[in-house]
């Protein structure tokens, strides 16, 4: 079932339900077709000694149930072909389920195929009105916001040229520009920020940022983890097109982590960043002689970062992410959250993170190091998972979990505390 809103003028506020997208027990079928040969001669052999095309069922996606707040972002991830670009085409209306039912409620606005309706005779003009009618806007309302499309797509030299001579990549950027300002409620995003080059990137980056304050609902397929622990709020887990798991999208990545390395597979550990500051190590001030990175539960721990910035960078903001070797993220600390500002940096330099007792209970452990701007968006270095460190005894008979808390066991009433 699909539940569409009237379209209404831009900026009327409509009440937005309480769950705006709903997949109940769905499921999806490809066929696909196999054929024995491609060429002509081959068909022809083929046909006259009976050799006919094998029809083989893919199961897509099988009995999906989800529930998508209004006004979350929720993220879907999930190694290749495990049915994350299916379930976003069931709920932009493209596919039918073959079991189970989507239900959707206010205006979507799908970034799946950027450009999707846009006539190549036509000019970028034309087709910003021809697609904003087939969404159901009115002229006059376009006209009204057709300088900041045209100015977000940064096409003003090229707005009155034929769309088919336009790059691919001014063609999505003019889908995308006409996508983002039709006043949506709900917004299906597949890896739709590979359109143009970095800087439209964190353009486009930062919109999503301001739908998020607007309370519009976001639904992200993406393979950038940081991305995701970013910007959603929670997280869906797809494998051979079924839900492993829904929550918080630190424990969703964990379990992803957990699953790749099951399968002999690791996810996406790599860097990334312009490099306006570079990270160029990290050392383990706690580390035990022969510089083994060794640190015990309870005792003092500290890590330092060295950097290089070629030319001064203002408000810089450093961060860390600590894994346990079995992929659980267990804490992302950064600079703006500890409210320490760094007017700016240049040269050479170090910056120091330092645990007075630390709570990690022996095991293994991963670090990430990145350095982003004062919003959090552009990123200068992101090392993932690059340095690792051991925890050995240290006092503690915690053996269960990763951290040890803090805390301490009370009967109300008695005098003793344990």
């Amino acid at each position: 079932m699909r539940d569409w809103i009237p379209v209404l003028p831009f900026g009327t506020l409509t009440p937005v339900p309480e769950s705006a997208i709903r997949l109940e027990g769905v499921s999806k079928r490809f066929t696909i077709v196999r054929r024995r040969g491609v060429t002509l001669k081959d068909r022809a052999l083929a046909l006259l000694t009976g050799q006919r095309e094998r029809h083989e069922e893919l199961w897509a996606l099988r009995d999906v149930s989800l529930e998508v707040r209004a006004g979350e972002t929720m993220a879907i991830i999930g190694p290749n072909g495990c049915g994350k670009s299916t379930l976003l085409q069931l709920v932009a209306g493209i596919l039918e389920p073959d079991a189970g039912s989507v239900s959707v409620k206010g205006r979507v606005t799908s970034l799946l195929e950027l450009g999707a309706g846009f006539s190549p005779d036509l000019s970028g003009r034309e087709n910003i009105f021809l697609n904003a009618s087939l969404h159901g806007i009115p002229r006059a309302e376009v006209a009204g916001r057709f300088d900041r499309i045209v100015e977000f797509a940064e096409l003003e030299r090229f707005i009155d040229t034929p769309v088919r001579n336009y790059s691919s990549g001014m063609y999505m950027r003019l889908g995308f520009s006409v996508a983002v300002h039709l006043d949506p409620q709900a917004i299906l995003v597949d890896e739709a920020f590979a359109v143009g080059d970095e800087s439209f990137q964190r353009k486009c980056l930062r919109k999503l940022k301001a739908f998020q304050q607007a309370g519009v609902t976001i639904v992200l397929v993406s393979h950038d983890l940081a991305l995701v622990e970013q910007f959603a709020s929670r997280a869906c887990l797809l494998g051979e097109g079924s839900v492993e798991g829904v929550g918080a999208p630190s424990e969703v990545i964990a379990r992803y982590h957990e699953l790749a390395a099951a399968g002999g597979g690791t996810p996406e550990a790599r860097r990334w960043g312009n490099r306006a500051i570079e990270i160029t190590g990290v050392e383990f001030l706690t580390a035990a002689p022969e510089g083994r990175a060794v640190a015990r539960t309870r005792e003092p721990f500290a890590l330092r970062l060295s950097y290089r910035a070629a030319q001064p960078v203002e408000h810089p903001v450093f961060g860390l992410a600590f894994y346990h070797e079995d992929g659980t993220h267990i804490t992302g600390p950064n600079t703006k959250m500890s409210g320490f500002d760094i007017p700016a940096v240049t040269g050479d330099g170090q910056i120091e993170y330092r645990i007075d007792s630390l709570p990690f209970l022996p095991g293994r452990y991963l670090v990430s190091a990145a350095v982003y701007d004062a919003d959090l968006i552009e990123p200068y270095d992101h090392r993932d998972r690059f340095a690792t460190f051991t925890v050995v005894e240290g006092g503690s008979r915690e053996r269960f979990g990763v951290i040890e808390l803090p805390a301490r066991w009370v009967l109300p009433g008695a005098s003793l505390a344990h």
